[in-house]
């Protein structure tokens, strides 16, 4: 009796994850969408400079892309598949991307040297994890890339790195 309630309580918490991988999965969509609206609308109604409109529309599309990575990865968790590295790591490049065009927008505005330092700093530091994210994004897919090579035999059990001696 006891063993069936269990069971029942673990298909429920399972249904009840899918429903809100679902529901998350929709407001992505809605937030997409609602991001791509208005950033039209805020360049429509701006008077600013086509080269400022133009890095508006860049750092909003590059918001998009984050949220459907986001999207595409509860899709495939919510199809079976486990939670990967690699989207997490992508969205994180394209955040600093959309960070290094915020801090290249503020460097065309005249500032104080001292504010004009900050931003050049902000702009190294922003780099360096660009990089850094890069280089994690690259040995992800090796690993990835060496274990699809491995032979089964090995893996967790029989005398592998992974197994219990």
């Amino acid at each position: 009796m006891r063993n069936g309630s269990a069971r029942k309580m673990l298909r429920f918490l399972v249904w009840a994850e899918h429903v809100v991988l679902y529901l998350v999965s929709l407001m992505l969509l809605v937030v997409a969408a609602a991001v791509v609206v208005f950033m039209w609308i805020t360049v429509a109604q701006s008077s600013g400079s086509w080269t400022t409109k133009t890095i508006v529309v860049i750092e909003e599309l590059l918001l998009v892309l984050i949220i459907l990575e986001i999207f595409v990865t509860v899709l495939a968790h919510l199809e079976g598949g486990r939670l990967q590295l690699e989207p997490f790591i992508i969205v994180g490049v394209i955040a600093v991307v959309r960070h290094i065009l915020s801090v290249v927008v503020r460097l065309t505005v005249s500032m104080t040297a001292a504010e004009s330092r900050a931003q050049w700093i902000e702009l190294a530091v922003y780099a360096g994890v660009a990089f850094l994210l890069v280089a994690a994004l690259a040995v992800a897919r090796w690993s990835q890339r060496v274990a699809d090579q491995e032979p089964a035999v090995g893996r967790g059990t029989g005398g592998g790195p992974l197994s219990a001696e």
